[in-house]
């Protein structure tokens, strides 16, 4: 995601990416430090503890960094009087409704990665007088791991095995598919807009991890069959939410241009990675 959005933003601003090697966001001291010394306007943080399920196991690790760590860059950013954009989850919410969430609705994430990421929004709405927080969901690019490009891998493997498949994948998750190198020209042009409280971005659709995985293979060619199974096929240590499709509320008052839909950020992405 950063990658991505350093690239668009370096259009139109000045942008300094930083990373683990720069500074810990879970160390209060050298995150003021470093953000006292770039001196930014605006502050995008990206950062975040996102294996769910190592999330459940350690538990000290997810609060600090997605908790504290959120913490620590929103009294920054209130020092330098910086607007800090923070980045945050679908998987606040318990995923029992069976039509889109908004930004008005009640929050109850059944997983610790989701309670996490929604004590960071609490930091961020009480330390950070100009902040903006940005909801998203399932997001996959050419820069890090995501379940595309495992998809690509799993399915190119049954295609290659003597029994020929079929590959099972989850059909009763539902939410939005968003491609990072879309999310990145939302994030900017929230920016320019310079919108504060909560909202939800994502590519316009939505789809089950099964929907997603078929339009994977029948872009990328492979000769895979693809069998639809329940969650309780794959037991997880972390629960996750049925339904946790994200609608904006609030987005649909201002001048912001609407993501595409999900099929074209995959499409894009894959053209990327060589795999159209």
């Amino acid at each position: 995601m950063g990658t991505d959005l350093c690239e668009v933003l370096a259009a139109g601003h000045e942008v300094t990416g930083v990373d683990l090697e720069d500074f810990n966001v879970a160390d209060a001291g050298a995150t003021a430090g470093a953000i006292a010394s770039i001196d930014p306007e605006v502050i995008v943080h990206l950062a975040a503890f996102t294996d769910v399920e190592t999330c459940e196991t350690q538990h000290p690790k997810a609060f600090e960094y997605n908790a504290v760590g959120a913490m620590n860059i929103a009294g920054a950013a209130r020092d330098a009087g910086a607007y800090l954009i923070f980045l945050s989850t679908d998987y606040v919410f318990n995923g029992k409704k069976r039509e889109p969430y908004t930004e008005e609705d009640e929050t109850d994430p059944i997983n610790y990665y989701g309670l996490t990421k929604l004590h960071g929004e609490h930091y961020v709405q009480k330390l950070a007088p100009r902040h903006l927080i940005v909801r998203t969901s399932w997001l996959f690019g050419p820069n890090g791991r995501n379940f595309v490009d495992t998809i690509v891998k799993k399915a190119s493997a049954v295609m290659e095995s003597p029994d020929g498949g079929p590959l099972r994948v989850i059909n009763d998750q539902r939410g939005c598919p968003t491609y990072t190198g879309h999310l990145s020209v939302g994030l900017a042009q929230l920016i320019e807009l310079g919108l504060e409280g909560t909202v939800h971005l994502t590519n316009s659709g939505d789809a089950t991890w099964f929907e997603l995985a078929g339009e994977v293979v029948r872009l990328a060619g492979i000769e895979c069959d693809i069998e639809p199974v329940l969650s309780e096929a794959y037991p997880t240590v972390a629960a996750r939410p049925a339904y946790s499709v994200l609608s904006s509320s609030v987005l649909k008052d201002t001048d912001f241009r609407p993501l595409p839909p999900w099929q074209e950020g995959l499409r894009d992405h894959l053209q990327r990675k060589g795999l159209l």
